[in-house]
């Protein structure tokens, strides 16, 4: 029962929920991909890339669930977006998958997938 001379037993009763709560919200570090995007015919693109990825652990032993997002493209195609690295991750050969929703008309969109965020030898 709540004994009102001793607030503060409480506090130590959740001290261990708000500890474990904010060690699962710490984030993994993410690699920045900065490039612009080209058409095939050589124009900056425009529209939005939608990646997702699958459940991997980092080389480091960091655990990322599946997930997704959209980037939009900024003026001339420029693409800034952050990833954790997926160089070394468990399990091997995990990758980025991209759709590109660009503004141009193209259908149906275009699909990539990258093996390494740290180790792209071509534009998105």
């Amino acid at each position: 029962m709540f004994d009102a001379r001793r607030p503060f037993g409480w506090l130590f009763l959740l001290l261990p929920a708000l500890v474990a709560s904010a060690v699962s919200a710490q984030t993994l570090p993410t690699t920045m991909i900065n490039d612009t995007v080209y058409r095939a015919d050589g124009a900056p693109a425009g529209g939005t890339l939608l990646i997702s990825w699958p459940e991997f652990t980092t080389a480091a032993g960091g655990a990322v669930a599946a997930g997704n997002k959209g980037v939009t493209l900024g003026t001339g195609g420029a693409l800034s977006v952050g990833l954790v690295s997926n160089a070394n991750a468990t399990p091997a050969n995990t990758i980025y998958t991209v759709v590109y929703q660009l503004n141009d008309g193209s259908i149906p969109p275009k699909y990539s997938r990258y093996t390494a965020a740290l180790h792209l030898d071509y534009p998105l």
